[in-house]
């Protein structure tokens, strides 16, 4: 099994992202996917909406001089410049932030990285991710970013690696076109 390295495709695709994001995407594609998909629907209720102006979320004011971690999202893919794009998916990509407007409403998949796991390694913990919902009536469409395109279904037949913690390099294995599963590797 040939693996990739995703911080050399990231290099190469020339734009910030975090190469855990590009790996919990393919790990996560269906369910990521379905996210923008019910979104889509008129009749969708979020069950917590934002959005983008901070000034009145209370995790916001408590921070003081930081943002939350949702509008921390919200704030980088609207100042976001150069942004990876999957053609396939029609999905952007920037940082830890997966990102799509789908009709009024911003939706963002935060992808926390897996250092942050605490306990035991479980597949729940190393796939977990976070969507957000944003309709605000001021957000009417993404900044006019410069893109870097890529094709998700291409790195679906991939295995790709990337750093996981001190010990370990996460590595995706191909398991058909829509799923991935993943192995731990010793990094040295």
């Amino acid at each position: 099994m040939k693996i990739i390295s995703t911080e050399k495709f990231i290099e190469q695709l020339g734009c910030e992202i975090y190469p855990i994001t590009i790996v919990k995407f393919l790990l996560n594609r269906k369910r990521i996917l379905g996210y923008f998909s019910k979104a889509s629907d008129k009749s969708f209720d979020p069950k917590q909406k934002y959005i983008v102006d901070p000034t009145n979320c209370l995790i916001c004011q408590q921070k003081e001089d930081m943002l939350c971690r949702q509008h921390t999202s919200i704030d980088r893919v609207l100042k976001a410049t150069v942004v990876a794009h999957d053609v396939d998916s029609n999905v952007f990509f920037f940082r830890n932030e997966i990102f799509k407007m789908v009709g009024n409403r911003l939706v963002i998949v935060y992808c926390p990285h897996p250092k942050l796991i605490s306990g035991d390694i479980t597949d729940s913990k190393v796939r977990k991710i976070n969507p957000i919902t944003i309709e605000d009536p001021t957000l009417k469409q993404l900044p006019d970013y410069e893109l870097k395109t890529f094709l998700s279904t291409e790195l679906m037949d991939q295995s790709l690696k990337c750093w996981f913690n001190n010990e370990f390099s996460l590595v995706t294995i191909p398991e058909d076109r829509n799923l991935q599963n993943w192995c731990l590797v010793p990094n040295k």
